[in-house]
């Protein structure tokens, strides 16, 4: 008498995907795959955690504007800002309490700005320095200034620094200690006060025909001028017989825009030509000032936001010190279209470890500020309040992720493989869409994750990946590329890793 058995269960292998550390360009999308550590060819508003998870970008929420595009942001007090906003005529400076004044600014040109005595003033090539109070607008009453009209403006040391001055490219002016109003070229010829203002010409120390073109305050006393090639820090002191260069400094690489330079904790970040860098002290003796590239890892992609711009100085940049993030805007041509890159850095793992990759189209931010935990972006159409992470505000606006991964072979580079099931691990309320194509560009199929905010999803400390969404996936390729897209989702939602499992045997 014959038996009868069934069959048996498919003998898979599990490929897993997980700890994912952002964009990488610098490789080839057919080289990337590692498995562990993977890196991601596209990730489109969403960023990877410190710990590896693909987090999909905060929402926004309408703070003011009218609709019009925004090139320039600061916060006057906590909560409420000034910014600048492009119509037909120019660039008017507005408020959130509703002050307004009409096309302050050429339509094209670069707005700079910084906080001293609790007001912020505002330098623009050629354009008068302007300062607000949360009360309303003034113009600076240094005769010198009105005359000077530069380009840059910080503070340092209880005194206004400002630099981009026309005829005077490689000049940095201070003002009178807590003086705003008094300059130079407005000082008496016999005065003798050490807290007067002074000049800094760092023309005979570059040894090139370069010129300033960013000047920001490092840690309590030093200001570090860049030119296009190199950057140079000097020690200010209220006492202007203070002032002296710092010599330990080697940076022999510049700024492209004033609005990128950053204070990110106790370093300064800034956009050159090739890369985003850090001015940072050295770890092994506390003295030595030096510049290093955070950037490698993206270089193609760098360059190609850099070459998209119209004018280099158009870009800016902030640094969130909540979320530990670097976002650098980057102005398309025409006025209504922006990117920005992201530099999330890893406070796990120190002052060593690379920063994490990504961009953003989302509501095409431009610019923007941050101030007492509080981030609010220039849009093109208005400014924005970034929301937390975890919030579930249904007046905010939530943006949609795009995650695309590298080709993945799961092993032999020339086999085909013949697919089993995906195995999807994720956390928090929304819907996530999958689908996949080949090498040879044809779609596989795809799916659609609907993700509960529930223990089973929000609690992963000791459940294998293998105990999440499990679906059959059954498909013939040789490599694949993993499409994930996060939509109608409120509040924090993240993906953790996700495994494709392969046959084996006959």
């Amino acid at each position: 008498m014959a038996g009868f058995k069934t069959d048996p269960a498919p003998r898979t292998k599990s490929w897993a995907y997980e700890n994912f550390m952002g964009l990488d360009s610098s490789r080839d999308i057919t080289s990337l795959e590692t498995g562990n550590n993977q890196h991601l060819s596209t990730l489109l508003n969403a960023t990877c955690d410190w710990r590896g998870q693909i987090v999909r970008d905060p929402g926004v929420k309408f703070e003011a504007g009218s609709n019009l595009p925004v090139s320039h942001v600061r916060f006057f007090s906590p909560g409420e800002t000034v910014f600048t906003e492009q119509d037909g005529a120019g660039q008017s400076l507005t408020s959130s309490r509703g002050h307004s004044l009409a096309s302050v600014y050429p339509l094209n040109s670069i707005v700079t700005s910084t906080v001293f005595a609790r007001r912020v003033y505002f330098a623009c090539r050629g354009v008068k320095i302007r300062s607000y109070d949360g009360a309303g607008y003034s113009e600076i009453a240094s005769p010198a200034m009105s005359i000077a009209r530069p380009s840059y403006i910080t503070s340092i040391a209880r005194r206004l620094a400002v630099a981009g001055i026309a005829g005077q490219e490689t000049e940095v002016h201070f003002s009178r200690v807590d003086n705003a109003d008094i300059f130079p070229d407005d000082e008496p010829d016999d005065s003798e006060s050490v807290l007067r203002a002074g000049i800094i010409d760092v023309g005979n120390l570059i040894g090139t025909a370069d010129r300033i073109t960013a000047i920001a305050s490092f840690e309590q006393n030093r200001l570090v001028i860049f030119t296009e090639d190199r950057a140079l820090i000097y020690r200010i002191d209220p006492d202007i017989d203070q002032w002296q260069i710092d010599e330990a400094a080697n940076i022999r690489v510049g700024c492209v825009s004033h609005n990128t330079v950053a204070s990110a904790g106790t370093d300064l970040l800034f956009c050159s030509r090739s890369g985003v860098h850090s001015v940072k002290r050295s770890e092994q003796n506390g003295i030595l000032v030096s510049s290093y590239t955070l950037s490698d890892k993206v270089d193609l992609l760098y360059r190609e936001l850099i070459n998209s711009v119209e004018d280099p100085k158009s870009i800016s940049a902030v640094f969130d010190q909540d979320r530990a993030q670097y976002h650098i805007f980057f102005p398309q041509p025409g006025g209504t279209l922006s990117r920005c890159l992201t530099l999330t850095m890893n406070p796990e793992l120190g002052e060593d470890s690379m920063p994490k990759f990504s961009t953003s189209s989302f509501l095409n931010a431009r610019c923007a500020d941050f101030l007492g935990g509080e981030l609010s972006f220039g849009t093109s159409a208005g400014v924005y309040t970034c929301l937390t992470d975890e919030s579930t505000d249904e007046d905010g606006i939530y943006p949609e992720a795009y995650i695309v991964t590298p080709f993945l072979w799961h092993g032999s580079l020339t086999d085909e493989k013949q697919t089993h099931s995906i195995i999807f691990q994720a956390s928090g309320t929304g819907i996530i869409e999958m689908d996949a194509q080949d090498d040879k560009g044809r779609i596989l199929g795809s799916m659609r994750f609907e993700i509960n905010d529930n223990p089973d999803d929000n609690s992963f400390e000791d459940v294998p990946l293998s105990a999440q969404y499990e679906r059959l996936w059954q498909h013939r390729y040789r490599a694949a590329q993993y499409r994930f897209r996060i939509i109608e989702s409120l509040g924090l939602i993240r993906i953790n890793g996700f495994a494709v499992k392969v046959r084996v045997g006959s």
